[in-house]
């Protein structure tokens, strides 16, 4: 009996023992799965983070190239220019104004004038109103009334001693009826001319008998010496 307790202790106590070492092998085995799952989540979460910190940045854009500025070189040419003063001033001659009395001026129709250099008046006439030159006529004009024509005194001081040459047109009545100054070394001087020759009078001209039309040039003679006389 005791034997059999004995035995049965033993076979308990072996039992207890077995199931002792076998709860320390599948705890151990427990403990050893689960560092292993721990560790592959340990080494998957390393490589995770690896993965979100290695980026991949793209290269830099090329720089441009640099500009390439053409230096230009520019001579210089330096200009001489020569200039010369003239070291004596201007000489001016300043002669003293004569004054003298005015004398009657002349008139006559007889002068040595080259008439080509004068333009002959352009006038339309028909047949019956021919103008003769003095050539033409049997009896040339004369002068009843031929005052010498004035002029104011400022002009009469420019024109000095000249000679003016005037062109008149005389109808079959003595009436002059064209008054031309041929030439003048004052031109503000022609109108006073020409109004006081139209106010002369002559004695027509005359062909075959008939009163006719007729050319006649005058020289008129400005002179400031007083010991000029007047002479027609």
């Amino acid at each position: 009996m005791k034997a059999y307790s004995l035995e049965t202790g033993l076979n308990q106590s072996t039992n207890s023992i077995r199931v002792v070492v076998f709860a320390v092998i599948v705890t151990a085995v427990l403990f050893l799965g689960m560092s292993i799952s721990r560790l592959g989540d340990i080494e998957q979460t390393e490589d995770v983070a690896l993965a979100k910190i290695e980026l991949f940045m793209p290269p830099p854009p090329p720089q441009p190239p640099p500009e390439i500025v053409e230096m230009v070189e520019v001579s210089q040419v330096p200009i001489q220019v020569d200039v010369t003063l003239n070291p004596d001033p201007a000489k001016l001659t300043v002669s003293p104004i004569e004054t003298s009395i005015d004398a009657p001026s002349q008139i006559t129709d007889k002068f040595e004038v080259n008439l080509t250099d004068f333009q002959r008046p352009n006038i339309q006439v028909n047949l019956e109103s021919i103008v003769f030159e003095k050539s033409e006529v049997d009896q040339i004009p004369a002068r009843n009334y031929s005052p010498m024509p004035t002029l104011p005194p400022k002009l009469k001081k420019e024109v000095g001693n000249a000679r003016i040459i005037v062109q008149l047109s005389i109808d079959e009545n003595g009436r002059p009826i064209h008054v031309m100054v041929l030439n003048s070394p004052v031109e503000e001087a022609r109108p006073f001319i020409i109004r006081d020759l139209k106010r002369w009078r002559f004695r027509p001209a005359k062909k075959n008998g008939q009163k006719v039309k007729c050319w006649v040039r005058f020289v008129l003679v400005y002179q400031k010496s007083s010991s000029s006389p007047f002479s027609l």
